[in-house]
Protein backbone atom coordinates (compact mmCIF):
# COMPACT_ATOMS: atom_id res chain seq x y z
CA UNK A 1 0.00 0.00 0.00
CA UNK A 2 1.50 3.33 -1.03
CA UNK A 3 2.03 6.01 1.84
CA UNK A 4 -0.46 9.38 1.35
CA UNK A 5 1.38 12.55 1.24
CA UNK A 6 0.01 14.65 4.40
CA UNK A 7 -1.50 18.10 3.91
CA UNK A 8 -0.17 21.56 5.44
CA UNK A 9 -3.10 21.15 7.77
CA UNK A 10 -1.97 17.55 8.80
CA UNK A 11 1.55 17.98 9.61
CA UNK A 12 0.96 21.47 11.84
CA UNK A 13 -1.27 18.99 13.98
CA UNK A 14 1.72 16.71 13.98
CA UNK A 15 3.10 15.48 17.42
CA UNK A 16 6.17 14.58 18.55
CA UNK A 17 6.66 10.90 19.95
CA UNK A 18 10.21 11.46 21.18
CA UNK A 19 13.35 13.82 20.81
CA UNK A 20 17.36 13.36 20.35
CA UNK A 21 18.80 10.30 22.81
CA UNK A 22 15.14 9.46 23.97
CA UNK A 23 14.80 8.00 19.97
CA UNK A 24 16.31 4.14 20.05
CA UNK A 25 17.48 4.27 16.63
CA UNK A 26 19.40 8.15 16.85
CA UNK A 27 22.73 6.55 16.27
CA UNK A 28 21.77 4.66 13.37
CA UNK A 29 19.92 7.87 12.07
CA UNK A 30 23.09 10.43 12.41
CA UNK A 31 25.49 8.03 10.64
CA UNK A 32 22.62 7.26 7.52
CA UNK A 33 21.12 10.95 7.19
CA UNK A 34 23.55 12.98 9.16
CA UNK A 35 22.62 15.95 11.66
CA UNK A 36 23.35 16.18 15.49
CA UNK A 37 21.56 13.53 17.53
CA UNK A 38 19.38 16.77 19.43
CA UNK A 39 18.00 17.52 16.23
CA UNK A 40 16.35 14.41 15.16
CA UNK A 41 12.75 13.91 16.37
CA UNK A 42 10.04 10.88 15.63
CA UNK A 43 7.01 11.83 14.90
CA UNK A 44 3.31 11.02 14.51
CA UNK A 45 0.42 12.38 11.80
CA UNK A 46 -2.99 12.94 13.74
CA UNK A 47 -4.97 9.87 12.74
CA UNK A 48 -6.30 9.26 9.30
CA UNK A 49 -8.63 7.24 7.47
CA UNK A 50 -6.98 5.22 4.44
CA UNK A 51 -9.27 2.66 2.89
CA UNK A 52 -11.84 2.99 5.59
CA UNK A 53 -9.47 2.09 8.40
CA UNK A 54 -7.80 4.37 10.51
CA UNK A 55 -3.69 4.72 10.58
CA UNK A 56 -0.89 7.20 11.71
CA UNK A 57 1.81 7.82 9.73
CA UNK A 58 5.03 7.92 11.45
CA UNK A 59 8.15 9.23 10.73
CA UNK A 60 11.60 10.38 11.85
CA UNK A 61 13.01 14.17 11.37
CA UNK A 62 15.52 16.80 11.53
CA UNK A 63 15.39 20.53 11.03
CA UNK A 64 17.50 21.02 7.70
CA UNK A 65 18.06 17.17 6.83
CA UNK A 66 14.54 16.36 6.27
CA UNK A 67 12.11 13.77 6.70
CA UNK A 68 12.79 9.87 6.30
CA UNK A 69 11.34 6.76 7.31
CA UNK A 70 7.87 6.93 7.08
CA UNK A 71 5.76 3.74 7.74
CA UNK A 72 2.14 3.48 8.64
CA UNK A 73 1.01 2.19 12.06
CA UNK A 74 -2.16 0.99 11.72
CA UNK A 75 -4.94 1.75 14.96
CA UNK A 76 -7.29 -0.57 14.00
Amino acid sequence: MEIPRLSKSQLSQSRVIARGRGIRDVDRLVGSYGGRARGWAKKSSPPIRIGGRLAELHWYEHQGVGRFEQKLKWLE
